[in-house]
Order: C-alpha cells, then sequence, then structure tokens
C-alpha cells in the first residue's frame, strides 16, 4: 500500500524510517504488559507470533500482520499536528492516552489483512464514560482518515442523533484544524464541512434526515453519542454506502444509555459477543469499560477502573461529588451509574424512597375539605387485561417559605436549564382502581399481591368479565366520583392516548367533561415527574397510606434522557404494576394548567396544614 497521499501523509511516512527492529520487545502493542493484562475483560484478545523473516507480528493463521509503522505514524499523527483547546490541556499537543493508544488507535491502523493489506478492523465500538476523552479522540481519527489514509476523495462524516450533536465531534475537528498551521495550509474550513482541494477529501456533519438520501461513499463515519439514536436507519444508510470503499472505518462511540431495544443497545449486545469469543467477527474491535453487575458503584476503585481517563480527563474528586449526590437521591443514581459507571440503567431502579412516601401516609382531610380545593384527574387504561386508574389530585396551599421548593434542574452547563417550578403548595391524592374479576386471580398469581384483598377493602373494584369493563369505569367516573367531587365537572382530566382515548372521548361528548391528552414522552411528563419526586420529598403530599398507590410507587422506575429530563416506565419484570404513579403525575400535569390557589388554611384531622 501506498504510504499516503498529499504532502501531510508524506512528512508522517518520513517519520518512521528502515524496517523495525530484527527482534522487538514485548509484543506487537510494544513493551510492557499487553493490552488484555493492562485493561483486563475490556477489549478482544489479539494473539501474535513474530515472523523473523518478515520481521513483523502475525496472527497465528498467517491470516492478519501487524504494520508497525502504520500504527506508530497514526499515533504520531496526534501530538505532531493536534492541540487540545479545551479545559487545563489547552495549547498542549494532543498526546494519546495508553487505552487510546493501545486499545484503539494501533490496533485500527496496525492490523491488517495479510491477503491485501487493507486493514482487519472495520468496525469499532467504543463503550466509555463520560469524560474518558473518546469525542477528542474520535475527531482526531476523523482528520487522520481525511487526510493520511491513502484513500482519494475520502469522505468522512461525523453522525449523531441531530445535526447539533453531530458537531461536537466535529467542532473539535475544525479547532484542530485551524490551530495546526500544517493543517490550516491544506484545508478549508466551512460551517460544516473541512475541505482538502489536493485529494478532494471532506469532512462534514450529516444531517439526520441523511437515512432517506443516497449516493454517500463514507470511508470513515463517526457515530458520536451513539446511544441516542431513535432508529436504525441511519446507521443502515451509513453502513450499506461504505461497501463502495477499499478499507472503511465505522466507529460507533458511546456511554450507556436507556433503551435496551434500540440499535445502540443491538450494537453493544453484538460487541459483548464479540468480546466473549461467542460471535468471531475478525473486522469488529470491541472496547468495553463498563461497571459489572456484582461492582460496588460507591467504589472509588470501581471508578478509575471503569474510565481510563479517571483523575487525568476527569477529577476523582468531582466524581466522589456525584456519587454522594447519587447516595442522597435516588433518582440521581441513574445518572450516576450511566455517566460514570457506564451501566444501562433501563432496568427499574429505586425513584421514590419509601421512608419519604410513608411519611406522607397521614390520614385523608374530609370530603367536606377536598370539595372546596382546585382539582384535576390523570386517568391511565394500560391495558384491557390489566389495572386501571383514575387518579384525583387536589391542591391546597403550603407555609409561608423563605423560598421556592423546586423541582432539580439540570446541572449540566452543555444542556439548557428546564424551567424552575413553584412547588409552594401540597397535593392530596386519591386514587381508584379497577381490574376484570375473571383474571383476578391469574394477576394475583403474577403480581403477588392480594388483589381479592383490595377488593375487599374497597382499595380497587373488580368490574365483569375477563377484560377491563371501560362502561363500568365511565359510570363509576360520572356518577360516583364527579358527583363526590363537584368541581370536578370543571377539571381537566389528563389521559394517555395510547389506551383511554375512546373513554376519554366518552367523558367529552357524553358527559361534558374536560380531557386533555398527557404523551407518555419526555417532554410531557419529565416536569410533573419531577414536581411530584420534590413534593414527596418536602413532606407536601398526602396519601392516607393507600396500599395499591405504595405498591406501585415501590415498582416505578425512572427513565433520564440527555437533557436530565425523566419519565415514569414500568420495570420489565412481569407483574410490575405502575398505574397509580402514572395516573397521579398525569394528574399534576393536569392541575399545573389549573388556577393557582388561594391563601387558605385547610384542617387535615384537626391539624392546620
Amino acid at each position: 500500500m501506498s504510504n499516503g497521499i498529499g504532502s501531510l501523509a508524506r512528512v508522517l511516512s518520513r517519520r518512521r524510517k528502515g524496517p523495525p527492529p530484527a527482534r522487538p520487545r514485548g509484543g506487537w502493542w510494544g513493551n510492557g504488559p499487553s493490552p488484555t493484562e493492562r485493561w483486563p475483560g475490556v477489549t478482544i484478545e489479539i494473539p501474535a507470533d513474530y515472523n523473523p523473516h518478515r520481521r513483523r507480528w502475525e496472527s497465528p493463521d498467517g491470516a492478519y500482520y501487524f504494520d508497525a509503522n502504520e500504527a506508530a505514524r497514526a499515533c504520531e499523527f496526534f501530538p505532531a499536528y493536534l492541540t487540545h483547546h479545551i479545559g487545563e490541556f489547552a495549547g498542549r499537543p494532543f498526546d494519546l492516552l495508553a487505552y487510546q493508544a493501545l486499545l484503539l488507535t494501533k490496533p485500527i491502523f496496525g492490523w491488517k489483512r495479510a491477503s491485501d493489506g487493507y486493514r482487519r478492523f472495520r468496525k469499532v465500538f467504543a463503550f466509555l464514560p463520560k469524560g474518558a476523552g473518546k469525542s477528542p479522540w474520535a475527531s482526531g481519527t476523523g482528520l487522520y482518515l481525511m487526510l493520511c489514509d491513502a484513500e482519494p476523495g475520502a469522505e468522512i462524516y461525523a453522525l449523531a442523533t441531530d445535526k447539533a450533536q453531530a458537531r461536537v465531534v466535529h467542532t473539535n475537528a475544525k479547532v484542530m484544524v485551524e490551530d495546526a498551521p500544517a493543517l490550516a495550509e491544506q484545508c478549508e474550513v466551512l460551517r460544516d464541512s473541512i475541505y482538502q482541494p489536493d485529494t478532494r477529501a471532506v469532512y462534514q456533519v450529516l444531517s439526520a434526515d441523511a437515512a432517506t438520501k443516497h449516493g454517500f461513499r463514507p470511508h470513515g463515519a463517526i457515530f458520536d453519542e451513539f446511544h441516542g439514536q431513535p432508529n436504525r436507519d441511519l446507521y443502515e444508510t451509513i453502513k450499506k454506502s461504505m461497501v463502495k470503499r477499499r478499507q472503511p472505518l465505522l466507529l460507533l462511540v458511546t456511554h450507556a444509555g436507556t433503551d435496551d431495544e434500540s440499535i445502540c443497545y443491538e450494537e453493544y449486545e453484538y460487541a459483548k459477543k464479540v468480546l466473549s469469543g461467542t460471535l468471531p467477527d475478525p473486522s469488529c474491535l470491541p472496547v468495553i469499560f463498563e461497571l459489572g453487575d456484582t461492582e460496588d458503584w460507591q467504589s472509588p476503585a470501581a471508578w478509575a477502573r471503569v474510565n481510563p481517563g479517571h483523575g487525568i480527563t476527569v477529577q476523582a474528586s468531582a466524581i466522589a461529588s456525584e456519587a454522594a449526590e447519587a447516595q442522597a437521591e435516588p433518582r440521581k443514581r441513574n445518572d450516576f451509574l450511566r455517566y460514570h459507571c457506564n451501566r444501562w440503567t433501563n432496568q427499574a431502579t429505586a425513584w421514590i424512597p419509601l421512608n419519604w412516601w410513608d411519611a406522607c401516609k397521614a390520614p385523608l382531610p374530609s370530603d367536606e375539605v377536598l370539595r372546596t380545593a382546585p382539582v384535576a384527574a390523570g386517568l391511565d387504561l394500560a391495558q384491557k387485561y390489566d389495572l386501571a386508574c383514575l387518579s384525583v389530585v387536589f391542591r391546597f396551599p403550603a407555609e409561608a417559605l423563605p423560598a421556592p421548593l423546586a423541582a432539580d434542574a439540570p446541572t449540566d452547563t452543555a444542556v439548557p436549564e428546564l424551567r424552575t417550578v413553584n412547588l409552594n403548595y401540597r397535593i392530596v391524592i386519591v386514587p381508584f382502581f379497577w381490574i376484570p374479576k375473571e383474571t383476578m386471580a391469574e394477576h394475583e398469581r403474577l403480581d403477588g399481591v392480594p388483589y381479592a384483598q383490595w377488593t375487599a377493602a374497597g382499595l380497587v373494584t373488580a368490574t365483569e368479565g375477563a377484560v377491563i369493563d371501560y362502561s363500568r369505569i365511565y359510570e363509576d367516573i360520572t356518577r360516583r366520583i364527579v358527583p363526590r367531587f363537584p368541581l370536578l365537572k370543571q377539571a381537566l382530566f389528563g389521559y394517555d392516548p395510547a389506551f383511554a382515548t375512546d373513554l376519554a372521548t366518552q367523558l367529552r361528548d357524553r358527559a361534558g367533561l374536560k380531557v386533555a391528552e398527557v404523551l407518555q414522552n419526555y417532554q410531557h411528563l419529565s416536569e410533573p415527574s419531577q414536581a411530584f419526586e420534590a413534593l414527596i420529598k418536602a413532606g407536601r403530599v398526602t396519601h392516607g397510606g393507600h396500599r395499591v398507590l405504595r405498591h406501585h410507587l415501590e415498582n416505578v422506575a425512572i427513565k433520564t434522557d440527555d437533557a436530565r429530563r425523566i419519565r415514569p416506565v414500568r420495570p420489565k419484570k412481569p407483574g410490575k404494576r405502575v398505574d397509580g404513579v402514572v395516573a397521579t403525575i398525569m394528574a399534576i400535569k393536569a392541575l399545573a394548567a389549573g388556577p393557582a390557589p388561594t391563601p387558605q388554611i385547610f384542617f387535615f384531622g384537626g391539624v392546620p396544614r
């Protein structure tokens, strides 16, 4: 193969003169312990024997060999031409961290196929926690692919969930070019592209609608924050287009996400199988730093093991501080596990501590008191065979406080702050539940809860048949619940359009009630979910110790997106019901649209609140 094209490639080639030494010390990686010894369980073993005749390391079967000059050239490109431009390293040469050199750059550019001399590894799954330096490394790798990889007309693409995120990697590359005179002389830097006229190579941001387009010929594709990809369309478009190149490179760079049905999780599982050896794919290079299921997430030793940039690109004291917050705030634990321990958090984890909830089990005020308060309702019907819930939430003024109580806003300055929510009030929750009578015994077995006992106690209403009787729920709402709390006639009923549209339409058209869709996404549920958590923590919720609602509170989990928004989810384990909590959060959402509470004092059980 050629040493490269363009003056930059020739300069780098001259930096490495002569054949490798006759008997190098160590292994293909150099001196010291091998990458798999230094970082156990993180990447695949690459066995190699030294061939003294060819003076190179080769795989035992002879299918691959290690080009030490090419590996060194790629590693030297970073400090020779690139500088850091953010934080304490700004202005200093980009010296690769040990893991970046030994686990990524050297294997990618050094290991080649003996049959044609092209790269062995075509797909890299770089799975590391936040702050490990993966995005700057990806930016520099993209520049190397563009300028020094002997590929005429190389097309390098920076991709992400949206164009703004894709620009993170690309902007790093642009600044690197602008700060390096040798690169700036050769390249034209535009808003969304870097162009090298001599070779007609381009490094550009690709918009999210690229999945609908054709004609790409990617030599390199860098998916940053791959966990955020909403579907596989863009990924498949790029991947299929890469067959037009001789030795394309697909970089999947990400930390853990929350969706185990995403394309990222699919590729994560694929990389894990390659890592374990159960799926042979010699073209895939997995590099996976993550906290094990049995490891202590509060252990400083575990933080250092999981993040190869610990103490260098991330400060140990900052991680310790975040761990302390995660210990005190269960909701923040998911963020800590995902961002700093690189553990997927899609499974159920504690959200609201039960001691917070149990501290709010004071007796409900009388109906006479409840009838005077602003009110709203949330309707969660789930599926026809499951539990259904209507949660009625009343709002009362709270005591005067020195400062408003507010749900936590994001602490990451890279994302917009959420709107501060005034929580100078308290709520009372009165839930109503329904379950099909014929399937109640089966649900008792699957869910492990005493529905028959709860029904006898009046906590759940059993409807006739094997599916939820929506007509019974309609009758109960219009003839029993609304007359009990007359202000519901003017209140707002929030509902999930996935299952409750028919009933909501009847409540609107036949009973004249006000209904509003509450989509089950971050945009609609994050603010009321944060309010729900903050009110419980502050002791400003009264639920009377309702046993069904407490059971749902035990089960509920949350998901968090990159903007630190949250939404409640049901654990994937069968039998875990969360309908009461979801309905309550929808009611809080509807309640926020109502008038502010009047400054009166109400008496709950003889005690002013």
